[in-house]
């Protein structure tokens, strides 16, 4: 039914059901050990010069765009316009940072904004909050991301009015995910007859994404399940809802090696992050 609008745990113990005891403990053991290095990563890197970049970036430089003196960091603190000016990305020293806080903007303009980027080999810092379209261009831009200490990355497809919301088949044969596209009556994939925004989105991924299966915005089982028992009767439904992404599913995703410094461990931390940074939204926690 469409609506118009104006590691996963359940599958870590589907898995380990299928295997006999012996199987079970060794599967544990791998996802420990799994997840024991994704946390050594973290540990490994050096935070300090991307939080030193982060407070260059909060302090009194222009908004929304600012380059250091030294043209090692570039700030960029807002929306994103569709007339945004982005002569300044290309005076980025090679393999600088680009640190951001933002709520996303003009789909278009975010993604030649983050093909500059990726074009200067640059280090994506997220300073306080990454959301929306933020999430789906910038954390995916360049090679590496890094997400400091209470800094929120949320997702959830772009609300436009006169499309659709439904759940739709995903390419990964798992449950069906929340997406937005046309209203066709009586079909199921609305996404029949592309806009051109779709077919762009869909080019800007097909250079970042590991496999094809992928599928932005990325929406984990346990987010799918959480979101179908939402009813979505109104526009403003979609516009409150978000979510996070575990890190556990970014290797076998996304070419961007995605560090966080500090990935929430509960519901209750998003909600608490949500809260600082004043969202009238619920934050869904990908666990």
């Amino acid at each position: 039914m469409f609506y118009r609008i104006s590691a996963d745990r359940t599958q870590t113990a589907r898995a380990l059901a299928g295997f006999p005891r012996w199987g079970a403990k060794v599967a544990l053991v791998m996802l420990a050990f799994t997840m024991r290095m994704n946390a050594l990563r973290a540990e490994e890197v050096d935070f300090g010069a991307y939080h030193a970049a982060a407070d260059y970036c909060g302090g009194e430089v222009a908004r929304p765009l600012a380059l250091s003196p030294d043209r090692r960091i570039l700030c960029f603190d807002g929306l994103v316009r569709p007339d945004q000016n982005l002569s300044l990305v290309n005076e980025l020293q090679a393999g600088g940072m680009f640190v951001v806080r933002s709520h996303g903007g003009d789909d278009v303009a975010m993604m030649m904004f983050a093909d500059r980027l990726r074009d200067r080999d640059a280090t994506v810092v997220v300073r306080s909050y990454c959301l929306l379209g933020c999430a789906s261009y910038f954390v995916f831009a360049s090679g590496r991301t890094i997400i400091l200490n209470d800094g929120l990355v949320a997702w959830r497809p772009l609300a436009v009015d006169g499309l659709c919301v439904d759940f739709v088949d995903a390419r990964d044969k798992g449950l069906p995910r929340l997406d937005v596209g046309f209203c066709v009556t009586g079909e199921h994939n609305f996404f029949s007859t592309p806009t051109p925004i779709y077919e762009m989105k869909q080019k800007f991924l097909s250079t970042r994404r590991v496999n094809r299966e992928f599928e932005e915005p990325p929406e984990s089982t346990f987010v799918r399940r959480a979101l179908s028992r939402f009813d979505w009767p109104r526009q403003s439904e979609l516009a409150s809802v978000m979510w996070t992404w575990h890190p556990r599913f970014h290797k076998s995703s996304v070419k961007t090696t995605i560090v966080y410094e500090h990935y929430p461990e509960s519901q209750q931390e998003v909600e608490a992050l949500a809260e600082r940074l004043q969202l009238d939204a619920r934050v869904i926690y990908d666990p």
